[in-house]
């Protein structure tokens, strides 16, 4: 489906005459550490003045849902 969407794209750029295929690039990588994996340190006030500021903007979260990011 990919690819179909891809050729597509590239189909009316061309014939449009937008076509450039030297400058094009496409990277669907995504890579995520959690904060210890990186070698975050975070001090317990500055966590907990964090936490309380998610609280705030969000509201409490209820037990047992998982937050929507």
């Amino acid at each position: 489906m990919f690819a179909a969407l891809m050729e597509g794209m590239i189909a009316e750029a061309a014939k449009r005459g937008q076509a450039d295929m030297s400058l094009g690039s496409v990277d669907s990588t995504v890579t995520r550490a959690h904060h210890d994996a990186a070698g975050m340190v975070v001090e317990p006030e500055v966590l907990a003045a964090l936490e309380e500021a998610a609280v705030q903007e969000k509201g409490p979260r209820k037990p047992g849902k998982l937050p929507r990011w």
